[in-house]
């Protein structure tokens, strides 16, 4: 596949992953909520979470934002649904190291978040990307979860 074919490939993944309905809404006795914001272009998202035994069991988002802060809250979410949340913290680092430009990250590692590995190139945009997760790692180190 050449350059161009990969550029469509991971803006449909975008795309796809910007409209997903799956973990949209609110939970029922979320254990942790946190509320993100992004003031350079009005991104606002709740993130909810339940968690059992250190794994995330449950997690949902609500908000408006760009198709990019969308994309990557639904992405995480999938990513981080029956995960502990030692694997989750790790991922975050992961996450905001590459979309920083600071590190290369394998395929595998983040799965379909690995989507924004080329984000760095437009900095307007890394905020709108690691929204989410900045609202994930802030609950992670807000809350005791025993």
């Amino acid at each position: 596949m050449g350059l161009e074919g990969l550029n469509q490939l991971y803006r449909q993944v975008i795309l796809d992953a910007a409209v997903d309905q799956r973990y949209r809404g609110q939970l029922l006795n979320p254990t942790a909520v946190q509320l993100a914001h992004n003031p350079n272009c009005g991104d606002v998202l709740e993130l909810q979470i339940k968690v059992s035994d250190r794994h995330i069991t449950a997690i949902a988002f609500q908000g408006q934002g760009c198709t990019i802060s969308q994309a990557s809250a639904s992405i995480l979410a999938d990513l981080a649904l029956h995960q502990s949340l030692e694997s989750m913290q790790t991922r975050i680092s992961q996450f905001q190291k590459m979309i920083t430009g600071k590190e290369s990250v394998e395929i595998d590692q983040l799965g379909d978040a690995s989507v924004f590995s080329k984000i760095s190139q437009f900095p307007t945009r890394v905020k709108c990307a690691g929204l989410v997760w900045d609202a994930l790692e802030q609950m992670l180190k807000n809350n005791q979860f025993d």
